[in-house]
């Protein structure tokens, strides 16, 4: 018993072991899948007769070639096989399990599809008429077919092939082949360029040409062979016959780009493609013909665009929100606001009432299983908000006074993001993106500052205006009554500036006053030295103007007397006598000559020595003077020496 159990679990790891390993060797949308012929070639070389051998290969692009890539598969072609091998799932079975599908001949000649059925492993034959046998990638649920005149048939798996359309610009070109995608759309390739040039195309299933390409061949590559072709990811590959001996065959490749294709790489010689003479300049060749990839071979990307009705706005209007999909198939939405999903919001198009710096998005779920990113988020929607509210625009003054080093903001500005002009335009400096104000060097006048918001296409601008003057400071001078030289510390100094009506008058220090200090004139008194007295003079508007003198006073009891006198009659200099600020109450004056003898004496305040002695001209020379006098009611004497000169 335990010996029969033990070989019923061999075998059941046995037969596990070699499903895994029939699954396996389905096929993989990175890999390109190549079918096997043996051709039979006559003394020119012409290929007279091909074969299939019923091997199916496996490439991988993105190792080189060698002696295992490619590789043999696990899974045979059928007995039967005429030809055209494609991927695909198994059509209207709900299975998207790609497999094989290829065209069989049965005995009656006729060509039927069969495909490879990756639930039981064996190859069924569908008995539908495939039209030409050269059949490609089956997408969305759709085989196509291709005969050497550009006739294009299209499969669904419910019955026979039908006509789809003729092709322009493919008559007797190849290769003979098409490939698909998850949604349908074929890709036709006119390698050749016998009777037209080259190109790729994309159609529609329906037919509508979608995209064009331009193919170059700089190396002019040989399609000796029917031939294939695949896309795998952004390459795309076709089989060629490599140069100079053009007996190798391997396959161009190239990079998808916009527009054009340049075939400018080729791959090297696939192994099994090896010319074995058989005798009489004839020869065998096992080749490979037909190219199959799956239609998730060539990259789809779902992608989702939001469009705004209307995209220029007034904040808190409804807008209508529309998406624009590309390989969404029967596509779910989900909208969002800001980032939070919106419940209910699943539908293709959104209506909502939007705010300033709201974002609108919308995430597409793609039901096409090829798509590489199912699930994608839009961009936010274009569209241009503004505020659209009454503005409102407040500075914490109107006025300013000239010299005052002031910088101001807008204590008020609603809404945001408008910008700020000044008329007149020159004069003061406002900042045109936030109101900063620098009075600094700014020309006294009135002026006005408007904020204008930002406006759209259906939301026009607001403006409001406030004013601001610049005042200048009120002119202030000192004028001062009299001559200071003929003042002495103590007398009566009158000042004044000039009047301005509503004005005030703040003269300082206010201890030199005696009189109100609040008025353009006054009069003050003043110790003996130098005094400085300002006035700030405060107008109507509060701008204050200043100005200062400096009051110099010598002591009133305070004389000087020349050294030296010329009484020669020319009226200058002609007299010699005490020089004062004062009239000084002199109550003696004498003056000797260099003998002691007296030659002048006087009394009172205008006391003064002619140079002579009882009318005659004293002699030049030096003299010694005593002078005595009152002042401030104190006694004063002083002796000194006048020089006379003749």
């Amino acid at each position: 018993m335990k010996k029969n159990f033990t070989r019923l679990i061999s075998l059941f790891f046995l037969l596990c072991g070699w499903y895994r390993n029939s699954f396996a060797q389905l096929p993989n949308c990175t890999n390109i899948y190549l079918d096997e012929y043996l051709d039979q070639i006559d003394a020119s070389g012409a290929h007279t007769s091909s074969v299939p051998t019923g091997k199916l290969y496996t490439f991988d692009p993105t190792a080189p070639v060698s002696a295992t890539n490619p590789s043999l598969n696990a899974i045979s072609l059928p007995p039967d096989y005429f030809g055209g091998l494609t991927v695909s799932e198994v059509l209207n079975s709900g299975n998207l399990t790609q497999t094989f599908y290829c065209v069989t001949r049965i005995p009656t000649g006729q060509l039927k599809y069969s495909y490879y059925d990756p639930l039981t492993s064996n190859w069924v034959n569908t008995g539908h008429n495939p039209g030409p046998p050269n059949i490609a990638a089956g997408g969305n649920g759709i085989i196509y077919s291709l005969n050497i005149f550009g006739r294009v048939y299209k499969y669904d798996g419910t019955g026979d092939a039908t006509v789809l359309m003729d092709v322009p610009d493919f008559l007797l070109e190849g290769p003979l082949d098409l490939i698909a995608d998850c949604e349908g759309n074929w890709y036709i390739i006119n390698f050749t360029g016998n009777f037209a040039p080259p190109f790729l195309r994309k159609y529609s299933p329906t037919g509508v040409l979608l995209e064009s390409w331009t193919i170059s061949n700089p190396n002019n590559y040989q399609m000796i062979i029917g031939g294939g072709f695949a896309i795998i990811n952004n390459t795309i590959y076709v089989d060629v016959a490599i140069p100079p001996a053009n007996t190798d065959l391997g396959m161009a490749y190239a990079t998808l780009t916009p527009g054009n294709i340049s075939f400018n790489n080729i791959t090297s010689a696939l192994p099994n493609n090896v010319v074995v003479p058989s005798g009489n300049g004839t020869a065998t060749q096992h080749i490979f013909s037909d190219l199959g990839s799956c239609s998730g071979a060539i990259p789809t990307y779902a992608s989702i665009t939001v469009t705004a009705s209307p995209n220029a706005i007034c904040a808190r209007t409804n807008v209508n929100y529309t998406t624009s999909v590309t390989h969404g198939g029967n596509a779910q939405y989900q909208w969002f606001v800001n980032g939070v999903a919106i419940p209910g919001a699943t539908g293709s198009t959104f209506s909502y009432i939007t705010n300033m710096n709201d974002q609108v998005t919308c995430e597409l779920t793609s039901s096409l299983a090829c798509v590489t990113n199912r699930v994608v988020m839009s961009a936010p929607a274009v569209i241009d908000i503004v505020d659209g509210a009454i503005p409102a625009l407040g500075y914490l003054f109107s006025k300013i006074c000239v010299g005052e080093a002031l910088q101001t903001d807008p204590i008020l500005v609603r809404p945001q993001n408008g910008t700020f002009s000044v008329s007149p335009a020159t004069g003061l400096n406002v900042n045109t993106s936030t109101g900063h104000i620098d009075f600094n060097n700014a020309t006294p006048g009135n002026y006005t500052i408007t904020y204008t918001t930002k406006g759209n296409a259906n939301c026009p601008s607001k403006s409001i205006s406030v004013p601001m003057s610049v005042i200048p400071q009120p002119y202030v001078k000192i004028d001062v009554d009299g001559k200071l030289s003929s003042l002495c510390d103590g007398s009566e100094v009158h000042l004044s500036t000039p009047y301005y009506p509503n004005t005030t008058y703040d003269w300082w220090p206010d201890h030199f006053f005696t009189d109100s200090f609040f008025e353009n004139a006054i009069t003050a008194t003043f110790p003996e030295g130098n005094n400085t007295v300002s006035v700030y003079v405060t107008d109507s508007n509060g701008c204050i103007g200043r100005d200062t003198v400096l009051i110099t006073l010598e002591p009133c009891c305070k004389f000087d007397m020349p050294n030296a006198f010329t009484p020669n009659g020319d009226g200058r200099n002609d007299y010699f006598a005490p020089v004062s600020i004062t009239e000084l109450n002199v109550t003696d004056f004498s003056i000797y000559n260099r003998w002691g003898q007296l030659v002048y004496k006087g009394f009172g305040r205008e006391v003064r020595w002619d140079g002579k002695l009882k009318g005659k001209d004293m002699a030049q020379g030096i003299y010694n003077y005593i002078i005595e006098f009152k002042c401030d009611g104190k006694q004063y004497s002083k002796k000194g020496d006048i020089n006379l000169i003749r």
